[in-house]
């Protein structure tokens, strides 16, 4: 879907997506461009659902896997 920025640097969601956005998003830059990511209404319970699903694994094997995925991402 295209989307248009006019010269005050605003961006016109169009109304079909609005309705997946309530409140503030997080704007994240990665290598096709921006995404834009909606807020959760409740960060730390979203924290809490996604940390149910991660792995049974330790804090330091999850630390290594993050920081290699992290390097692999930075083209290191």
């Amino acid at each position: 879907m295209l989307a248009k920025v006019d010269s005050r640097g605003r961006l016109y969601i169009p109304k079909e997506l609005r309705r997946d956005i309530s409140g503030e998003v997080y704007l994240v830059r990665v290598s096709e461009g921006i995404l834009i990511v909606p807020k959760p209404e409740d960060p730390l319970r979203e924290l809490e659902e996604l940390g149910k699903k991660l792995p049974d694994v330790s804090i330091e094997e999850l630390r290594r896997e993050i920081l290699k995925e992290a390097e692999k991402l930075a083209g290191g």
